[in-house]
């Protein structure tokens, strides 16, 4: 069986590669510069699988986020058609769909979507261009946070936690979905195969949910120590620092983890989804616990000399 993955040497992309290869797959890595050469039509011709997790989370501009990732799913749909692949995974976000009213009414994939930055609403528009391809066979992925190698965003609070300090960017109480990248990897996987995945939307999260102050205790933990000091950093001043993260962003080309859109992110309370369709769907759980998934990611950031 051969699977094209899109963005296959970024995060997910990574260790999408490493999972599928150790299931006996054949892996055609689509990077970046491959969008720009008739390589990128070549690689997808005749797969059984494209998994498109190329994009960004980030961008200096709104127009800059479209194009990667509005613009580049049109063109993986287009490509797809013409090679006539078996089916497209698109790895979207729980962002398309928005945050939960509360701790315990978590959003699932009958509610409609409403982002609140313009991350989520691109990775919306994506998603509507799948559903759109009604010659494309197609599986949306819903991954909630995503943690684990190869990851960039966590390492700052891995960093912090094992000097015994946890800082919230006003978002200490906020609940959130979390997810170990093993078991997104896994969640495609499953998708890539099974006939009930078509035409489906699937968020995909750990079944408990939890809350910043937790995973700062957790990561700690991990790395041997306690946190002894635990600060918020109030809503305004984050704003400030978003505004002049925008600033940055444009002058240099490069989005920060601090922007406006970011910090839309850390003012609802509940980023919660449930999982409940893909497991009784697809008979889908995960496997990986929360300390044991930050354990592991924390021993390869110290494996690799991220840390």
């Amino acid at each position: 069986m051969l699977v094209a993955i899109t963005g296959a040497n970024g995060f997910i992309g990574r260790n999408l590669t490493r999972h599928f290869e150790s299931e006996g797959w054949t892996v055609q890595s689509i990077v970046r510069r491959d969008f720009e050469t008739d390589l990128f039509d070549r690689k997808l011709f005749k797969a059984d699988v494209v998994v498109h997790a190329a994009g960004a989370t980030r961008a200096p501009t709104h127009a800059q986020l479209v194009a990667s990732n509005v613009t580049l799913t049109a063109r993986v749909i287009d490509a797809a058609r013409r090679g006539k692949v078996g089916r497209v995974i698109f790895i979207s976000s729980q962002a398309a769909a928005g945050p939960a009213a509360s701790a315990d009414r978590a959003v699932s994939e009958d509610a409609a979507p409403a982002p609140i930055e313009p991350y989520g609403r691109s990775k919306l528009d994506a998603e509507q261009l799948v559903r759109e391809a009604a010659d494309v066979p197609f599986v949306i992925v819903r991954p909630a946070a995503v943690y684990g190698p190869y990851d960039r965003d966590f390492i700052a609070m891995f960093r912090l936690a094992r000097r015994g300090v946890a800082m919230h960017a006003a978002n200490r109480d906020q609940w959130i979905s979390i997810l170990h990248v093993d078991d997104l990897a896994r969640s495609v996987l499953v998708a890539s195969s099974r006939r009930e995945a078509l035409g489906g939307t699937f968020f995909v999260a750990n079944e408990r949910p939890t809350q910043w102050r937790e995973l700062f205790h957790q990561a700690a933990l991990v790395t041997g120590r306690r946190i002894r000091t635990d600060v918020e950093v109030p809503a305004w001043l984050v704003r400030t620092g978003a505004v002049a993260g925008d600033v940055v962003a444009r002058i240099t080309g490069r989005a920060g983890l601090l922007t406006s859109g970011k910090f839309a992110l850390a003012l609802p309370r509940y980023w919660v989804c449930s999982s409940e369709r893909i497991r009784r769907t697809l008979g889908f759980v995960t496997m990986t616990g929360l300390q044991d998934g930050l354990a592991e990611t924390y021993r390869w950031y110290l494996a690799h000399g991220w840390l």
